[in-house]
């Protein structure tokens, strides 16, 4: 029996990120997706929104961390997972669907990226950029040349090389495709 858990998903954070650290180092950051659904009943266009909890680990939910806001669009790849707890003031057994993302792909540039020299086109670095400081801009000066066509090395003309001849077939016989009494069992194989 197969089984598959993938997810994808595109939508807008409805929280700032929590970026925590577990106790043996490892980076773990929970936030909330929205996505939009808009259809059409009885010539009236309706929007129904879902949401959903992520999780993300690893040097990814530090990136989400870092880089992320409330409202930032992201598209991620992930899985499902269920959680299950007893509560502690009723007894009752609890659970929660969320996913777990093991891609996330920034799709808009967040206030937080640029203030870092952050920049993204479509996805993230490992590493952001260091941006200089505005001050010690100086744009590039322009310089006026003359267009010269790139040179082509020169090449001796060579005859195309002759194709071999094919062998001719030699033609089927005229019973090959004869059925009943009249075809013969000896096939020219």
């Amino acid at each position: 029996m197969a089984s598959l858990n993938k997810v994808l998903l595109l939508g807008n954070l409805t929280r700032q990120p929590e970026l925590r650290y577990t106790s043996g180092g490892m980076a773990v950051c929970e936030f909330g997706l929205a996505m939009n659904r808009r259809f059409n009943v009885n010539n009236q266009d309706r929007e129904e929104v879902c949401f959903v909890d992520i999780v993300v680990w690893g040097k990814q939910g530090e990136n989400c961390g870092k880089y992320l806001e409330k409202g930032s669009q992201i598209m991620l790849e992930g899985r499902l997972q269920l959680d299950q707890w007893q509560d502690k003031d009723t007894g009752a057994k609890r659970s929660k669907l969320r996913v777990v993302a093991e891609m996330v792909q920034f799709l808009n540039k967040s206030d937080k990226a640029g203030a870092e020299g952050y920049e993204s086109e479509g996805g993230y670095s490992e590493e952001p950029p260091q941006s200089q400081p505005q001050s010690q801009y100086q744009p590039p000066q322009q310089q006026q040349q003359q267009y010269q066509p790139p040179r082509q090395p020169q090449q001796q003309y060579q005859p195309p090389a002759q194709q071999p001849q094919r062998k001719s077939v030699p033609p089927m016989p005229d019973n090959a495709f004869k059925v009943g009494d009249e075809a013969e069992d000896d096939i020219p194989f």
